[in-house]
């Protein structure tokens, strides 16, 4: 990697006028009063400050910006819509390719199928397919990216009912390393389609998503109640019993951390040691309702916000309890049961938490997600029952009420250690920590039994690697 000052050696100002006179976007230098908003993300704990953020208006733009940054010797990164919790999204001393605002959705109702540019976020989408009662699956909050959570594997809120993101993709159209623009489908560039779905940004840059668009709401039977952390044990045995007969319509979270500082929330309980239990059923809301009931009796609550909601509203929820701008580092292993000794650990670990804002999430899968082979794309965790997630969240500021920043990384690292003694494998590419901790390798984790195919098709199409700010894959063609 060269340093900034070896760059000016090498003449980047003319270099950089000749860029912009190419570009239909932008560049952004750190000279430019706009360069601080440009290289914040949603995580408040990424701090990098790259040499060029380049804002992408299309294909013809992001290839001329990866070659401006190759010709250069530059490392780049890729921005979608700027969620990106590991960092990932801004390179030190690099070039960042924003795709921010390369932000359309086309939805065509008839055809109920849904043409996305990368630099969208899932409310985006979503504001403009409910709006014909229709929805693909995106991440759980409003704001997260759907270039970024797709390219993952895209675990939202109707995954059971109509499984991961990358289910829903009909085509991609890419930009890989060499410049050439190519679209990726079943039955055209198959290798690199198979790769896109869950093999993160490895093999190329997404510049259009088309969905498939399931009928969702826009009104959905909602879940959200919260339940006094003196009753979490028997609480969380009771939602796997729940858990383990529930009708795929039903997709639920159970997050053992607190009450949010939110309205309408009574300001009395706000901040409450809870466990939440939240989720909807896709489909008819009467019956949705009585199939939610159960999850709303474990226990005497402590709160009760479950009632018919707009689907969207379960994505803002999720953006207000994890807004922008705060510290975060979430960690994940799979599992294919709760016994006792997980449940334990999760009611122990998140009473250790140094941030009172931190907990830790199981994620209901199963459902659609396992009626995809395991193999049939490159995210590999199909079969598993649960997520767990170690999701340390804290404010800047006063240590003694939210801890050091090394004591926040720390408890997510311990928890994620001891998920793996208890049985826990793999790991989701969207929560794998932030890249202070990058001394650790993921992609073993991340890719599983697919990464040796997923090491075949990078060497097909990124030979020297240049898209490594990601959970990188080293190109492999034995």
């Amino acid at each position: 990697m060269k340093s900034e000052s070896q760059i000016d050696d090498g003449g980047l100002e003319d270099a950089i006028d000749s860029l912009v006179d190419g570009l239909r976007g932008t560049v952004i230098s750190p000279d430019d009063g706009a360069y601080d908003d440009a290289r914040a993300v949603w995580n408040g704990l990424v701090d990098a400050h790259p040499a060029l953020v380049v804002r992408c208006q299309g294909a013809a733009d992001i290839a001329k910006a990866m070659q401006f940054a190759r010709e250069r010797e530059l490392p780049f990164s890729i921005r979608g819509g700027g969620h990106h919790q590991s960092g990932s999204a801004v390179v030190e001393d690099g070039v960042v390719l924003d795709l921010s605002e390369m932000n359309g959705v086309h939805v065509d109702p008839t055809e109920q199928v849904a043409r996305v540019e990368p630099g969208c976020r899932a409310r985006d989408v979503l504001l403009e397919a409910q709006h014909y009662g229709l929805a693909t699956p995106t991440g759980s909050a409003g704001d997260v990216g759907i270039a970024g959570s797709t390219l993952g594997g895209g675990i939202g809120w109707m995954r059971r009912a109509h499984g991961l993101g990358i289910d829903a993709l009909r085509s991609v159209d890419l930009v890989t390393p060499d410049g050439e623009l190519r679209r990726a489908s079943p039955d055209r560039n198959e290798d690199l389609f198979w790769a896109i779905r869950g093999g993160g940004g490895n093999v190329g840059v997404v510049t259009s998503f088309e969905f498939d668009l399931y009928e969702v709401g826009p009104v959905v039977a909602g879940l959200g109640v919260f339940y006094p952390t003196d009753d979490a044990e028997h609480v969380l045995e009771r939602y796997h019993e729940l858990t383990r007969d529930a009708p795929r319509e039903v997709t639920t979270l159970a997050l053992h951390s607190h009450v949010p500082h939110l309205p309408p929330i009574p300001d009395e309980l706000a901040g409450t040691d809870a466990v939440a239990i939240m989720g909807c059923f896709v489909g008819d809301v009467d019956r949705g309702q009585e199939a939610l009931q159960p999850f709303r009796e474990l226990a005497e609550p402590l709160l009760d916000m479950s009632e018919p909601m707009p689907y969207l509203q379960l994505h803002e929820l999720g953006s207000l309890l994890f807004p922008e701008g705060r510290n975060y580092c979430h960690r994940s292993a799979f599992v294919d049961d709760l016994d006792g000794d997980v449940l334990e650990f999760v009611v122990e670990h998140a009473a250790d938490a140094p941030s009172p804002l931190s907990g830790i999430g199981i994620w209901h899968l199963g459902g659609a997600i396992a009626d995809v082979a395991s193999d049939e794309t490159a995210f590999p965790h199909r079969e598993s029952e649960y997520m767990l997630t170690v999701e340390a969240n804290w404010e800047d500021g006063d240590s003694d009420e939210y801890g050091s920043d090394d004591d926040n990384l720390a408890w997510a690292r311990a928890g994620d250690d001891a998920l793996r003694a208890l049985g826990g494998v793999g790991a989701y590419g969207g929560f794998t920590g932030v890249s202070e901790q990058a001394g650790e390798s993921h992609h073993e984790r991340v890719y599983g039994e697919n990464l040796e195919r997923l090491a075949r098709v990078k060497a097909a199409s990124d030979a020297d690697n240049v898209l490594d700010q990601n959970v990188n894959v080293a190109p492999d063609d034995d």
